[in-house]
């Protein structure tokens, strides 16, 4: 009988969470206005495994383009133009732990519901805060990449397996307002890393302003007697931002006093379908009287494929 009972609660907590599975993901990628950009833009990308995670990237022109008259001969030089940025697979885990005595004291129907939605509900939840704290971080030993690691504050670093203090072409664009009035010279400042990120390109061009709250505000009341445009697809999802050069401007209560300048066609969420917030098989745990565990998995990581187009502007000053 406890067998028969263990299996039918698995059996309903793995139909449940499957059921949940799409839906959950998709509350996830939205409860945030990063994630829910990126989502928005088609910047998630399913890879069916593999031992890494890789980016084909162009680092230099071809230098047999050039002007000919009849007769001319052209050049044919073969010049190497592409490398591959590594990056290791990083899996987010969260476990769906049950007590064999909660099992067998909620037989009833509606308290099977109650309980299971409860978990399952938190689980979500905590997959929600942790993506989002990880998002202002940079990487330790197993966790996705941050913002800090694609678009440091000094511009430097080595990403995706690529020295950018010697192969410059990959370093990020960096503005240190150390001593600088964001009140006099902020808007001015913005300005200047929207055109170094964009080099006049159209492509290049940030298409997503992130920052925290303080700064937010701060520029919220210092561009208050100015015409305010509110981008509606995030408007509509509840995000409170304001357009700079046509460019929507968010905030995030983890990103503190930086402004990230995005451009969301270089910047990928590579995610495995197979474990895209999956539910493992529920597992005995040793030495205990028919308690159960399984582990929701999300594997993936956060890479660029031209970080030259990304941009902070950090240590700013509000006070």
């Amino acid at each position: 009988m406890p067998g028969s009972l263990t299996e039918t609660f698995d059996n309903l907590y793995t139909t449940t969470w499957q059921n949940m599975k799409s839906e959950t993901a998709d509350q996830i990628f939205d409860a945030t206005p990063f994630w829910f950009w990126l989502r928005q833009n088609g910047r998630l990308e399913a890879v069916a495994g593999g031992r890494f995670l890789t980016e084909p990237l162009r680092y230099a022109s071809s230098d047999n383009v050039t002007f000919v008259r009849k007769g001319s001969a052209m050049p044919l030089a073969d010049k190497e133009f592409l490398t591959v940025a590594k990056e290791d697979w990083r899996y987010l885990a969260d476990s769906i732990v049950r007590f064999g005595v909660d099992d067998q004291q909620n037989r009833g129907k509606n308290a099977i519901l109650s309980l299971m939605n409860a978990k399952l509900e938190n689980s979500r939840d905590s997959l929600v805060d942790t993506l989002e704290t990880r998002l202002a971080g940079s990487a330790g030993t197993d966790q996705f990449n941050g913002l800090q690691d694609i678009i440091a504050d000094a511009g430097t670093g080595t990403v995706h397996g690529i020295n950018s203090s010697t192969d410059t072409w990959w370093q990020n664009q960096d503005h240190d307002l150390t001593g600088v009035s964001f009140a006099t010279s902020g808007v001015d400042e913005m300005l200047i890393m929207m055109n170094e990120c964009s080099n006049n390109l159209r492509m290049d061009r940030p298409d997503f302003l992130l920052t925290g709250q303080v700064v937010y505000q701060y520029y919220w009341g210092e561009t208050l007697a100015q015409r305010r445009v509110i981008n509606k697809t995030l408007g509509d999802m509840g995000f409170q931002n304001v357009e700079f050069m046509g460019t929507p401007l968010v905030w995030a209560p983890t990103i503190g006093t930086r402004i990230y300048f995005i451009n969301s066609r270089f910047l990928r969420f590579k995610y495995d379908p197979q474990m895209f917030f999956d539910m493992t098989e529920w597992k005995a745990i040793p030495a205990q009287i028919n308690d159960r565990v399984a582990q929701i998995v999300l594997a993936g990581n956060l890479m660029t494929s031209r970080r030259r187009t990304l941009g902070v502007i950090h240590t700013i000053d509000t006070a």
